[in-house]
């Protein structure tokens, strides 16, 4: 086996390492973001992470043991991986955990207005008051909780949040869709880079095979 060679078959090996370890943070990720995103999307992810996990295990099987059929079967399983990345990133929106928070902001809001108390928690994660701003709670006829305050205390008026939590959110997501593009491109361009060193390394052991059976 040539220097070269042997460099790509323990660099494909190491990559499908990296491949599986991403995998399973890809899972651990849609786990951990169950209840902030929509469930048909954490569980879009957590089935993406499952594949790469599996498809990895071909990749350091194959690397291994010089397999050029199960090389093959990777290539294929890579490339089939790379269609669905390609089509996710083409349908879509960028904007999935910004516009589920707000919905949800909004959504406690309306129960707000039923069952005092109910925006407590969102208020003080987002140092915020209302929905739209604090002057929400005066057209309810309400004061603003202490949730609207800083350090819970409403005593001194310059405490109180006057941004509503509607901008708040907004305004927290405002990177998502540039930060989304980024994990989209990477995973893209890693499906690329071992899809090449695999064809590369099929096509070197088929074809050192072929040699041996002359």
């Amino acid at each position: 086996m040539s220097c070269a060679t042997g460099s790509m078959k323990y660099l494909l090996f190491l990559l499908n390492l990296l491949w599986a370890i991403m995998g399973m943070l890809v899972i651990l990720f849609g786990g951990l973001g169950w209840g902030a995103m929509p469930q048909s999307y954490a569980i879009g992810i957590i089935v993406l992470g499952g594949v790469i996990l599996i498809i990895s295990f071909f990749g350091c099987f194959g690397t291994m043991r010089e397999s050029t059929r199960v090389l093959w079967t990777y290539a294929i399983l890579l490339i089939l991986l790379i269609a669905v990345i390609v089509v996710f990133i083409c349908v879509s929106t960028r904007d999935v955990f910004k516009r589920y928070a707000m919905e949800g902001v909004e959504a406690q809001w309306r129960k707000e207005l039923l069952q005092p108390g109910s925006m407590d928690k969102v208020q003080s994660v987002y140092f915020c008051c209302g929905l739209n701003s604090a002057e929400d709670y005066i057209r309810i006829a309400r004061a603003p909780p202490a949730s609207c305050c800083k350090e819970s205390n409403c005593i001194n008026p310059l405490n109180l949040y006057l941004v509503g939590c509607l901008p708040k959110v907004e305004e927290a997501f405002a990177d998502e869709a540039t930060t989304t593009l980024y994990h989209e491109y990477g995973l893209l361009f890693f499906a690329c880079l071992l899809l090449l060193l695999t064809v590369l390394l099929a096509i070197h052991y088929h074809n050192r095979k072929r040699r041996f059976s002359y």
